[in-house]
This record gives structure tokens, sequence and C-alpha cells, in this order.
């Protein structure tokens, strides 16, 4: 397992640093149990499938703490599409403040084991989660593919999920969570896709002025056969 910091392939490969990660687990079949690894390790950990079906990897961080002038700030939330926190700033007249930002991620990939999908669309409990309707295995590109936002186990309405494609990173598709929480994108082309979404609200705590969490969902689209 590669773990890739960035919210753009190919990202930035980084090794298991200590203090990262609060989270990092397996789900199957059988359960779920912790990604071996060592701290400094790269790549950051291995498993050995047992059963049959989806397993899910699934990672947490801790929070990690940034600090950014007031243009790089509205410029990152311009980027994400965060219009709420764009017009809590404009509100309150901050738009020319600087911003601190604790964030956190919440990562996961779906290995499909055997050539068997069961179990794609299980709800892990994270608590920020893009969670699969669509069967990756089934999926055709040009297809409606499904996915359901969750936040803090509930349906997360009207935030923006982006689809990036590995091979062309450029080819962002994009679209908005429903009434309850599901998205449909049509995705292009087959290969390594990672679906991703941002919620950022004001911070309750006086190290931070405001908390954010991406949410990430790695899977593979079989080629395409012509």
């Amino acid at each position: 397992l590669d773990l890739r910091i960035g919210p753009r392939w190919p990202g930035e490969s980084t090794p298991r640093l200590p203090g990262l990660v609060s989270s990092f687990r397996v789900h199957d079949a059988l359960g779920s149990r912790d990604v071996a690894g060592r701290v400094q390790g790269t790549p950051v950990g291995h498993f050995d499938a047992r059963a049959p079906g989806a397993a899910i990897v699934a990672m947490q961080t801790h929070p990690s703490a940034i600090s950014l002038d007031a243009r790089a700030f509205q410029d990152y939330l311009r980027e994400e599409r965060l219009h709420g926190a764009l017009k809590y700033r404009a509100d309150l007249g901050l738009n020319d403040a600087p911003a601190r930002e604790s964030f956190s991620r919440v990562a996961k990939t779906l290995v499909m084991v055997g050539g068997d999908s069961r179990g794609f669309d299980r709800v892990l409990g994270q608590p920020m989660e893009l969670v699969p309707l669509t069967d990756p295995l089934e999926y055709k590109p040009g297809d409606a593919f499904r996915a359901k936002l969750l936040l803090a186990g509930q349906p997360a309405v009207g935030v923006r999920v982006a689809a990036l494609p590995q091979r062309l990173p450029e080819r962002i598709v994009e679209s908005r969570t429903g009434n309850d929480g599901t998205v449909q994108l049509s995705l292009p082309r087959d290969g390594l896709w990672t679906l991703y979404a941002v919620h950022i609200e004001a911070a309750q705590t006086v190290h931070a002025d405001w908390e954010s969490t991406w949410t990430s969902l790695t899977f593979s689209v079989p080629e395409v056969r012509r």
C-alpha cells in the first residue's frame, strides 16, 4: 500500500510517519484487522487477502495544522468550491485575514479479491465516508457511477464530490450530493479513480480558525475490452 498525500494525482509518496495515523485497517468478509507496516516504512503497509470479495483498506489521520495567508486561503476555498466558508468569511469581513486550519484525512481503497466485489458497499462508520453504490467491477465508462457521502453517519447534502482519473489527472469530473447524500458521476474511462470530498467548518477551539476533513475513495474500473 502506497500512501500519497495531495489533492491531485500523483500526489507525494509518503512514508508511515510517526504520529500521522490514528487508524489503519483492512475490512473484508472475515472481519477487520490492522494493516501491517513499520514506522518510516515505504510502502506504508501490506496485507494478505484472506477471502474472495472486496477488501476495504481504511486510514484515518490525526489532525494536522497549517496556516495560510489570506490570498492562499481564499484561493483554496474557491478551488475546492467551499462556498459556505467563503460566504462566512465575507459576512464577517474576513476576506483579507489569514487562517489557521486543522485538517484530517479519511481514505478508503477498494481491493477486489478473486474478481469478486461482494461487500464493496460496506459502511465502515468513518467520521466522513464515501460509500460506493455502484459496483466498480460492473461499471461501464460513461454510465452513472453512484456514491453516497456520509458525515458523522448522516447523509451529507450539497457537498461537492470530485473524481480524479490516475491516467488523466486534469480531467476532473465533479457534482454535488443531493438531499439523500448521493452523487452521480459519469466516469469517462477505465483505470484507477479517486473520488474525494471536503467538509470545512468554523473551529470549536482556540488553536484553529477552521476544521476540515478530507475523505477519499479509490477503486479501479476494469479495462474495457474491444
